[in-house]
């Protein structure tokens, strides 16, 4: 895990496997955006934050019920955890399955390190829900909103006083983004892109990869926008999906091609069925 400091009260945990971990230096307290995968790796962090501001940790925010994001949240059992109120069910399923061997070794196929983090994962439901959005810190320094998109739960974070938005996984960054969920809307996260477009902010945190400026989101952005079109068309004219998946008209994506995941097929076939 690397940490990249963004602002003098920002701290981005770069994490390779699960998402991202942020730490924020409210006047007095800080507070963490998701625990990523590995309960170990988080409260190493924890433990370097709290020392680095000399501040005590008093919250956890998570941006969406997705198990990537909140699997190592033992680390922050003693404070206050808030979610957003509609990623209750995805995360209940989560607290209260058993992690048998054969569930463990179907998520490593899709998370490598999933099996180690699972030895020290301690789940539990959070302490806050919210509907819609949420004024956070003594001085309501943080503005937490459901804006969905991603998931119907996927949420972000604003600090105003430094112009600073965490935005989840509607920003991946250094890979091929996943869009596959049932509740996935296409039209709401260009929506949201362009809202934060015109915010014109000094910094954008995703849910994995690295810091990203306006420029990064206006890519998203467009690709997403000819990616709809593209895929809408395409079924229109009475492609199978199969077709649609391997067709030259898709638009060549924002991120490496090397980094592209085999994920991304099943995010176009979801795309396609939902239109």
């Amino acid at each position: 895990m690397t940490y990249v400091e963004i602002s003098k009260s920002v701290v981005l945990a770069q994490n390779e496997f699960g998402s991202n971990s942020i730490c924020i230096s409210l006047e007095n307290e800080l507070v963490f955006v998701d625990a990523g995968m590995n309960g170990a790796i988080a409260s190493t962090f924890r433990r370097s934050m709290e020392e680095k501001f000399g501040k005590k940790s008093s919250a956890l925010i998570l941006t969406h019920g997705h198990i990537d994001h909140f699997f190592g949240m033992g680390a922050f059992s003693d404070l206050e955890v808030i979610a957003p109120a509609n990623s209750k069910s995805r995360i209940e399923r989560f607290v209260n399955a058993e992690f048998t061997d054969e569930i463990v070794a179907n998520f490593e196929l899709y998370f490598p390190t999933f099996t180690e983090a699972a030895k020290v994962a301690k789940l539990f439901m959070p302490t806050l829900w919210y509907n819609d959005k949420l004024e956070f810190g003594s001085n309501k320094e943080l503005l937490i909103k459901i804006v969905g998109g991603h998931t119907n739960c996927s949420s972000s974070i604003y600090l105003q006083s430094e112009k600073i938005l965490i935005a989840g996984d509607l920003l991946q960054v250094g890979t091929s983004p996943w869009f596959g969920e049932p509740d996935n809307d296409l039209v709401k996260w260009i929506q949201n892109l362009k809202i934060w477009e015109e915010m014109a902010l000094d910094a954008y945190l995703p849910g994995h990869g690295k810091s990203v400026d306006v420029a990064y989101l206006t890519k998203v952005r467009v690709f997403f926008e000819q990616l709809l079109a593209a895929v809408t068309k395409l079924k229109a004219e009475g492609l199978t999906v199969e077709e649609v998946i391997e067709h030259n008209s898709l638009p060549t994506g924002y991120w490496p091609p090397e980094a592209t995941k085999p994920a991304y097929a099943m995010s176009l076939a979801s795309l396609y069925k939902g239109l």
